[in-house]
């Protein structure tokens, strides 16, 4: 059996110091079957120059948008895995391996433990118990989750399966907590994994510039009272 394409999307506004690390451990994943496009959205600094030395494929747009940069990013894809990675982040060794390993093993559907960059290691210990308690509990109670994205990951024929019926895989309604209300549909629908073997690796500046409970505060009330008309059921 041949090994997939895997699609690493990522969404960038103005990243220009960051994206660069992020394309670099793509780049050093010992699975090398892959393709890299970042979608550079209402960018005002060179994040888009600077990600064409590294990715297989920037895409720009004039519109702001998370959920709009990922779509995108996954109607431009080619991969028979799609995965989402914020450009703050950076891959953990082998992390795409063990998506493939997975993928594999009959899961179509994940994300990765996530591990914090740059905070103190109290904070810093206290958010991974808690995203990992979280994570965990998935298993069983899909609705609860931390809200934390920072890499997920669907095969293709998932992905056709729970998109809405514009053809969306994000609901662009959501201008925060876009990736949690992706998670739920694909343990609604998918064979989920919590990838534990190696991690994701995420900036907390967001959760230290305005506090850590606050923003999972406002996070939550954003998801449960987005802005505009909700979108209709997926396929």
């Amino acid at each position: 059996m041949q090994d997939p394409l895997v699609s690493v999307i990522i969404p960038a506004y103005n990243e220009r110091e960051r994206i660069a690390h992020a394309l670099e451990s793509v780049k050093r994943q010992a699975y090398d079957r892959l393709e890299t496009i970042v979608v550079a959205n209402a960018c005002s600094d060179d994040t888009a120059r600077i990600a064409r030395g590294l990715a297989t494929r920037v895409i720009e747009t004039p519109s702001q948008g998370i959920s709009l940069a990922k779509n995108i990013g996954y109607s431009e894809s080619s991969g028979d895995i799609c995965s989402f990675m914020d450009a703050d982040s950076w891959m953990g060794d082998r992390l795409l391996e063990e998506v493939v390993r997975s993928y594999h093993e009959g899961y179509d559907c994940g994300k990765a433990i996530i591990r914090p960059s740059d905070d103190d290691r109290l904070r810093a210990g206290l958010f991974c118990w808690f995203s990992e308690v979280l994570s965990r509990m998935t298993r069983y109670v899909p609705a609860v989750d931390s809200g934390a994205g920072a890499f997920t990951f669907l095969t293709r024929k998932l992905a056709k399966r729970i998109h809405y019926h514009d053809g969306s895989l994000y609901n662009p309604d959501l201008q925060v907590m876009e990736d949690v209300d992706l998670l739920t549909r694909m343990k609604t629908s998918g064979r989920y994994k919590l990838i534990t073997g190696s991690c994701i690796y995420t900036s907390m500046r967001r959760f230290k510039e305005e506090g850590y409970l606050n923003c999972m505060a406002v996070d939550t009330f954003h998801f449960m009272l987005p802005e505009g008309k909700t979108r209709a059921r997926w396929k």
